[in-house]
């Protein structure tokens, strides 16, 4: 049930009137005992029924929304658009478990983010324009919604998303693993996406929203349900999320950190109990996101491979082993006089401590060296994204005139010469042992993506206190985290658990934004950085000045930060943040995505926040003989 205590008051009634009485259908009990994986039951079928009749209930909400919003001429009007409006975000949200995993094209439509969408495969004039509840969230919760011209539209826009919807969903025959696993993503999709405020920026209705889309998921499982020990856990569990979420008061004071420790996992873990005591086994395949994961916070939950050519899906350690000697080999220059450990210092985090490096002819690079570890959990390299996979990156980087300034076939022909890395050649592809054909381009730049995809942190004091052990944290630090997901929004780009904009829970896609980041750190009439990042590779507006969203892991020792180094200290990224970006010190851009009104993050609040940050530093995939007295120094002055 909704608390209407976590609406806004002048909502609270309205709600009540919009939902009215059978909106929720209910469902009898089964009591059948499971199934093998991949059957298709009467059980997932009714889980598919559900869905189709909460999209039944949003067409009716959403006909009373285009009523409404034909002529928002009063405060009351105004009111009950906004109720209607409410109302229809719940039963999307009940619904939205199989939504996503059954037809996620649409439903990013009715959705996603009220940002343009460039089609870059169909060249740099097609944009398409943002839909869905987002758009009309942005209009209707707008300071004079009566304005808002294209709110009819948006609306009837909607309204033909959700018959699409409901056409699609009519044709699906679900499969009891693929019903526990979408139950599986949604728990995921709540902690990263739903309580962070990323599907509800302006109305501030998230962990209303949350508690609908928990309702949804206890609906969808509930043909399911036998008595069982397992089965009363979980209620426990769905019942303790949904109590945390209605007792809060805000977004803004909610302890997403407890929120997570002590119901989300739980809950996730309770859901797994379950599929295993109904013998309902877990779908094959490669994912980011690993299938047989209970959380997002497993130790080992991601797997690096999905972000792979498919060709790499078998690495041996031998392989890694010989991309980390490759790195720091000179020989793979031009002149062999540098080697990729130049710029990427494992020393330093992997980076090189300069706001841009020097290249071969003395000048400055164009952008700053960011560091290469966990840069095999995204989808695209480099800061515009130019690149799909690590393998792509290390050809650029070598064949670069300010780079390293080699080509291939030469790099092979040095290499063969020396017998010792013949042999490690062998040992890692063991295809061909012919030395002339053994080491090839080809294989250099698999041996180095290899190494890279093993430099993987994440096992920092912040995952450790999100697997259960919270004193790895101190207090600070953890209000920090509150902060970072709540009130500074820092989660709804630098998504958990990577803090990358790689977007969860599939993560199937990296993000570019637009902040607008200033050539030197001014806070008053700033200028742009003239660098337009991904715009130069796709020519779309909407791409001017977009920059890949990077991981916070181990950000505490990777300074200077932005793209051009233009920020030298952690408090000096906030304080832009804070001001609101670009927008915030007097650079106006069309296209910037983030938000340009200030956080209004207090010293107390940004200092916390600096002390989660400090609290991502994990460099335990760094070799032994990487790891040096001076990484050792830097990681003792960044420990919370």
């Amino acid at each position: 049930m909704i608390n209407t205590m976590n609406l806004p008051k002048h909502l609270s009634f309205g709600l009540l009137l919009v939902l009215g009485a059978g909106c929720s259908p209910s469902v009898p009990k089964s009591t059948a005992t499971g199934t093998q994986s991949g059957s298709s039951d009467t059980r997932a079928a009714q889980a598919v029924a559900m869905w189709q009749a909460s999209l039944d209930t949003l067409q009716l909400q959403l006909s009373v929304l285009d009523t409404l919003v034909q002529s928002l001429d009063s405060p009351d009007r105004v009111q009950r658009a906004r109720a209607a409006f409410v109302a229809a975000r719940l039963s999307f949200k009940r619904a939205e478990m199989g939504l996503e995993y059954y037809a996620p094209t649409t439903t990013r439509a009715i959705n996603g983010p009220a940002l343009p969408e460039v089609e870059e495969e169909e060249g740099p004039d097609v944009v398409l324009q943002p839909t869905g509840f987002q758009v009309v969230e942005e209009a209707l919760y707008d300071a004079q919604p009566e304005g808002a011209d294209e709110l009819p539209q948006d609306v009837r826009t909607l309204r033909n998303l959700s018959r699409r919807t409901q056409t699609m969903m009519a044709a699906q025959v679900a499969t009891d693993d693929r019903i526990f696993d979408a139950a599986r993503l949604e728990i995921a999709r709540i902690v990263t996406l739903g309580i962070s405020g990323f599907d509800s920026p302006v109305a501030g209705l998230s962990l209303v929203e949350a508690e609908a889309a928990l309702d949804g998921i206890m609906r969808a499982l509930s043909p399911y349900r036998v008595d069982s020990e397992a089965w009363r856990r979980f209620d426990e569990s769905a019942t303790g999320a949904r109590r945390a979420l209605n007792a809060a008061s805000d977004r803004d004071t909610f302890d997403h950190f407890g929120f997570i420790v002590a119901h989300a996992n739980p809950l996730a873990r309770a859901l797994q109990s379950v599929r295993e005591s109904l013998k309902i086994g877990t779908l094959s395949g490669r994912r980011a996101f690993r299938a047989t994961a209970t959380t997002l916070f497993d130790r080992d939950a991601f797997d690096v491979l999905a972000f792979a050519p498919l060709d790499e899906q078998v690495v041996p350690e031998e392989r890694v082993a010989l991309g980390e000697q490759l790195f720091g080999d000179p020989r793979l220059s031009g002149d062999g006089s540098r080697a990729c450990s130049a710029c990427h210092d494992p020393q330093r985090a992997f980076t090189d401590g300069m706001a841009k490096s020097r290249g071969r002819s003395g000048q400055p690079l164009p952008r700053n060296t960011p560091s290469v570890m966990n840069s095999g959990l995204q989808v695209g390299s480099f800061a515009d994204l130019r690149t799909t996979f690590l393998e792509d990156q290390v050809t650029e980087v070598i064949e670069s005139a300010d780079e390293m300034h080699a080509r291939f076939p030469d790099v092979a022909t040095v290499l063969r010469r020396d017998s010792s890395v013949v042999s490690q050649f062998r040992a890692s592809f063991r295809e061909d042992s012919r030395s002339d054909s053994l080491i090839t381009g080809a294989r250099i730049r698999r041996a180095l993506a290899a190494y890279l995809r093993s430099l993987n942190t994440l096992n920092s004091p912040v995952d450790g206190a999100l697997r259960g052990d919270t004193i790895a944290l101190t207090p600070e630090a953890r209000r920090g985290f509150n902060v970072f997901v709540g009130k500074g929004k820092c989660a709804t780009c630098h998504f958990l658990p990577l803090t990358n904009g790689t977007v969860p829970p599939t993560y199937q896609k990296t993000d570019v934004e637009v902040l607008g980041v200033p050539m030197r750190p001014d806070t008053l009439k700033a200028r742009v950085d003239p660098d337009e990042g991904r715009y130069r590779i796709t020519r779309a507006a909407p791409h001017r000045y977009a920059f890949r969203t990077p991981t916070l892991r181990n950000v505490a020792l990777t300074a200077p930060y932005m793209h051009n180094g233009a920020y030298r200290t952690l408090e000096s990224v906030i304080d832009f943040y804070n001001r609101g970006g670009g927008a915030g010190i007097g650079i106006a851009l069309e296209y910037q995505t983030l938000p340009s009104d200030t956080l209004g993050l207090t010293a107390v609040e940004q200092k916390a926040l600096v002390s989660f940050l400090r609290a991502l530093t994990d460099t335990t995939s760094v070799s032994t003989r990487a790891s040096t007295s001076r990484l050792q120094r830097s990681l003792a002055s960044t420990r919370p």
